[in-house]
């Protein structure tokens, strides 16, 4: 707050000079200040109320507008918008933040040209060059060369613009200079990654020889594997100050130090810190008029990142890029039912392309077969899993593990199963092989580590039934000790190897490694209607979020006190068993954490794709929250991606084991996810302070077990059963 306020005096002191009437600084220092509180914490009413103080108080300061039509852009009010952003122009038509704010609004309106114009006609420094390059990509690669290497002459030593300007001379046919400058990234600190070193010779020998077919193939692989480092990435957000523009769209970027800079784009943490910011406004997240009722992420497309399947109540699909979201239901339609009640994607048939089961509104199973990313075909009577008994709640695992996905049923009290055949027909699963138990919520891991998916029911009576799978007799109810209604989640939480469970109702149950639980008396007794573990701040220890919201609207008026609307809950993980509730430090830093809503579904990615986790939270009456998470500081991380031969292809139920750091971790791939709601498939480690990991142990569902070695932290991996090597994830970048 210091900065803001010694920015704002400072402006204000502009202002003054060139005032025509008596202005009342203190009141005008206070609205300005204020304003930008709100603004950052994403309090967008109060924002505007206090903006428009500021303006009727200096009417001629250019930056009283600006920060107007941020919040309205915020907002997606893009006409008012554009009418507080011009009347700042015209005050100050030479300001670069004003103009690349304007240019950012042009871009989402779909006007590149006036965008261009707007860029042209201010400083040029290397952040308005950047995005005048990306605006003249449309122009052909000659242009956006000759643009970036402007971007590199203002930033001389920026590894991401060097590295694009490669790209584009060598798409040009320009061997000489595609060598200068990748020799010079040869040269120059930090070097690339010891697994991206052969593929940067590869290229350089391959121009050398003039075979530029080798060269191009070459230097595409050596860009996916600089792409998702932590020096290409710190490089490009000098230049491409926003986080990442909506698919398709031109990056337009302004200064994270700017007075009127956007909320959620500041300095980093220091390592403990909580910081959650709530971003839906400014991501172009869809602003639906009904709540909410399926939450669904999967890469259906295998474009590298993670698509969105919204229902509220139409079932809609969109492209998630850098954060901003774009809807691409058009490209890919859905043939589904208004108001579906759960989605997830899984590979069912193993052919490479994810697939998507979902319930109806009137309790009815819909699957449909991805045609390679091209579209969705019911296959519903012809699979035969049109009855699911009444089920809310659908979870894809290899019960059998025969090397194919099969669907657990859950939900209204009931529980069925269907086996997959492998052919494209489901068949049923009479309790599947002894889970004779109906629920609420369930859950699956191997809780007693002999290479065999188990499997947790909560029930409204408080009983957890969990079932022991022992493979030859099917399953086997062990003795009920764990209690409580859920939902259910999973994780080891003091990293002693061995799979615990958090439920609903009653806290945390420790597994002593071999399938026996105790009740943890230290954890939290929370209820929700949401529970997931996840090291959100990356210090190598999960951590817990609860969804919370009432599930009766009356219970204001017959419990006084109790709140129908209700703060959702973010428990940080202390070690040693002991949790801590950090919701109202993580309210700080935005709206994220303090604003009530009727939580129900939580579905969680790294949807920036730089390092931690973030959330989407579905709330009943209230649009979807896209919760952006940049906690921990510097502490590191991996992300694995596993991709099954002999087992299923989307390695549902592998157990990865990572040792770094002094430190062991677990983790294991589950398909469906919280209530109403599916998360990623990557699995995320955070590695606190350690930039190596030791050791990685994926144990397969087919009973293969792996072993990969001395692998660098920060990276996004791709490990294939039956290989022993790994591969860098290619992720789409703009």
């Amino acid at each position: 707050m210091k900065t803001f306020r010694s920015l704002a005096a400072v402006l204000l002191l502009s202002a003054v000079a060139c005032r025509e009437k008596t202005i009342d600084q203190g009141a005008l220092i206070t609205a300005r200040t204020v304003g930008l509180e709100h603004l950052q914490r994403g309090r967008l009413p109060e924002a505007e109320q206090e903006f428009r103080q500021v303006i009727a108080l200096a009417p001629r300061d250019p930056l009283g507008y600006a920060n107007l039509g941020l919040t309205y852009l915020r907002a997606a009010r893009y006409a008012e918008a554009e009418s507080e952003l011009d009347r700042a122009r015209r005050l100050d038509p030479k300001n670069p933040d004003i103009a690349l704010i304007v240019a950012k609004l042009y871009s989402l309106t779909g006007r590149p040209a006036e965008a261009r114009r707007i860029l042209s006609a201010v400083p040029a420094d290397a952040r308005v060059l950047y995005a005048l390059a990306e605006l003249d990509r449309e122009g052909g690669d000659s242009a956006y060369a000759e643009r970036l290497r402007q971007v590199l002459a203002r930033s001389p030593a920026n590894l991401a613009v060097r590295l694009k300007l490669a790209d584009a001379l060598l798409k040009l046919g320009q061997t000489d200079s595609t060598i200068r400058y990748l020799e010079e990234v040869r040269r120059l600190r930090p070097e690339p990654p010891r697994e991206a070193k052969p593929y940067l010779d590869a290229v350089l020998q391959a121009l050398h020889a003039k075979r530029p077919s080798d060269a191009r193939a070459a230097l595409d692989r050596f860009l996916r594997l600089m792409e998702v480092t932590a020096p290409y990435q710190a490089a490009l957000a000098e230049v491409d100050g926003i986080e990442g523009p909506l698919a398709g769209r031109p990056v337009l970027a302004f200064s994270p130090q700017s007075l009127i800079a956007m909320r959620g784009i500041g300095s980093a943490p220091t390592s403990g810190q909580v910081h959650f910011v709530d971003v839906t406004g400014e991501t172009g997240f869809p602003e639906r008029g009904a709540s909410p009722t399926a939450l669904a992420l999967g890469d259906y497309d295998g474009d590298g990142e993670d698509n969105l399947l919204l229902a509220a109540p139409l079932a809609r699909l969109y492209a998630v890029h850098g954060g901003f979201v774009a809807d691409v239901s058009a490209q890919m339609p859905l043939p589904l039912p208004a108001g579906i009640i759960f989605a997830t994607f899984a590979d069912y048939d193993n052919d490479g392309w994810l697939d998507l089961f979902a319930i109806g509104a009137d309790g009815r199973g819909l699957l449909l077969h991805n045609r390679e990313g091209k579209r969705f075909d019911d296959v519903t009577d012809a699979a035969g899993v049109r009855d699911v008994d009444g089920a809310r709640h659908a979870l894809f695992v290899d019960l059998d593990h025969d090397g194919d996905l099969d669907l657990l049923l859950v939900g209204g009290g009931s529980l069925g199963a269907y086996r997959n055949n492998l052919d494209g027909t489901f068949t049923l699963f009479p309790n599947a092989d002894g889970i004779v138990q109906g629920g609420t919520d369930a859950a699956f891991a191997d809780v007693d580590d002999d290479g065999r998916t188990d499997v947790f029911v909560a029930s409204a009576t408080g009983v957890v039934g969990l079932f022991h799978n022992d493979g030859a007799r099917g399953f086997t109810r062990t003795a009920d000790t764990i209690r409580g209604s859920g939902p259910v989640a999973v994780g080891d939480y003091d990293n002693d190897g061995a799979i615990d469970i958090f439920v609903a109702g009653s806290g945390l149950w420790h597994n002593n490694g071999s399938g026996h639980f105790t009740h943890d008396m230290r954890s939290p007794n929370l209820q929700a209607t949401s529970a997931v573990f996840f090291d959100y701040d990356n210090d190598g220890w999960l951590d817990l979020f609860i969804a919370n919201g009432h599930v009766y609207p009356n219970v204001e008026k017959t419990n006084p006190g109790s709140h129908y609307k209700q703060i959702n809950l973010l428990i940080h993980n202390e070690r040693k068993g002991r949790f801590s509730n950090v919701t109202a430090a993580a309210a700080a830093s935005g709206n994220a954490f303090s604003v009530r809503h009727l939580g129900r579904g939580a579905a969680f990615a790294d949807f920036y794709n730089d390092g931690h986790v973030d959330i989407v939270v579905g709330n009943n009456d209230d649009p979807p929250l896209l919760l952006k998470n940049s906690s921990g500081g510097g502490n590191h991380f991996v992300s694995l991606k596993l991709i099954g031969t002999r087992s299923n292809r989307d390695a549902i139920g592998a157990r990865l084991r990572i040792q770094a750091g002094g430190t062991e971790q677990i983790r294991e791939i589950v398909g469906g996810g919280s209530y109403l709601s599916q998360s990623d498939l990557r699995a995320h480690f955070g590695l606190g302070g350690s930039t190596r990991i030791d050791a990685v142990q994926v144990s397969w569902p087919s009973g293969l077990k792996q072993q990969f070695r001395d692998l660098q932290a920060d990276r996004f991996y791709v490990l294939e059963e039956g290989k022993n090597s790994v591969r860098g994830e290619i992720l789409s970048h703009p």
